[in-house]
């Protein structure tokens, strides 16, 4: 997963994300294609701390973005995730104006590991924007 156009990119990799849902949803009572349509993924992970300067620490950055008031323009960011099987990748979905839902962060003092929650959602007059790839040549 990779997060641009906010202050810092943020960047999480297969090894910190466990479950990935693409949604695209009609409103329940619509009998027929509806206009009022939402996109929005949800991702669950695994924290995976960088400590003494090893890097940047994605899930810092998720948390920093949560908080971003709706008055300011870098609560949309670009949202790209890459589903990738047997080494390689079999979905690409794109949303180029995302903003976070809900952010939860969890962690065990018993183990030390700790596990993230992320929903975000386009913003519904850009869902034309949402690309989605997949089957990729080796």
């Amino acid at each position: 997963m990779n997060v641009t156009g906010g202050a810092d990119q943020i960047a999480l990799d297969e090894k910190s994300i466990k479950n990935v849902v693409f949604d695209s949803e009609s409103p329940a009572d619509s009998n027929a294609r509806a206009t009022d349509f939402g996109v929005s993924m949800k991702i669950w992970g695994k924290m995976i701390y960088k400590l003494g300067g090893e890097g940047s620490d994605g899930t810092i950055e998720l948390s920093k973005w949560s908080v971003v008031p709706s008055e300011k323009a870098d609560c949309y960011r670009d949202a790209v995730v890459e589903v990738i099987s047997a080494g390689q990748v079999v979905r690409k979905y794109e949303v180029p104006n995302a903003f976070i839902m809900e952010y939860s962060e969890e962690m065990d003092d018993e183990t030390g590991v700790g596990t993230f929650y992320l929903h975000v959602k386009q913003k519904k007059d850009e869902n034309d924007k949402v690309k989605i790839e997949g089957g990729y040549a080796m």
